[in-house]
């Protein structure tokens, strides 16, 4: 009996965000192997070096936020610019907000492009998300769409030249 009621109290702890274990990186490279991203326990020190990563981008980060002591949240973070470059991707360990808060409700720096923002707290690695790709094809099209314009932007300098041009008398 003793070891049944063991075996639901870690659960329950496991489920309600003590000792939940969270993917863990940084960057689009790291963050992209899937079943193979490092995993950590979540505690003081994986929060404050998840914060670190997006304390730039999140800016309510650097101050005190009403916080639950103890108790955390799984989040993966990705933004990528109109072209689809990711400028940042982090997944990692923060502190569940008070007062039924989202962390992906934090208001971030503002900038044109996608983001990707999750926090979770229902099992464990709830972070590990399927990595889609941004705007696939984006940064063939962009590149295509520029070589166009500048193609089309020659003929057309090319073809008006001769006709603003004034004779010399």
């Amino acid at each position: 009996m003793r070891l049944l009621r063991a075996l639901l109290g870690l659960l329950v702890v496991a489920k309600t965000g003590y000792g939940l274990d969270c993917d863990f990186c940084y960057g689009e490279e790291d963050c992209s192997l899937g079943a193979d991203v490092p995993v950590v326990t979540c505690d003081e020190e994986a929060v404050q070096l998840t914060n670190s990563s997006l304390v730039s981008f999140i800016r309510p980060l650097r101050t005190a936020l009403p916080i639950e002591r103890a108790r955390y949240e799984c989040v993966h973070v990705r933004a990528a610019s109109v072209s689809g470059h990711v400028f940042l991707f982090t997944r990692g360990c923060v502190h569940r907000q008070a007062g039924g808060g989202h962390f992906c409700s934090l208001p971030h720096a503002t900038f044109q492009g996608s983001l990707e923002c999750m926090a979770c707290d229902g099992e464990d690695r709830c972070n590990n998300i399927p990595v889609r790709p941004i705007a696939e094809g984006s940064s063939a099209k962009v590149q295509s769409s520029l070589l166009s314009l500048v193609v089309s932007c020659s003929v057309v300098v090319v073809f008006f030249a001769p006709l603003t041009t004034t004779p010399h008398s």
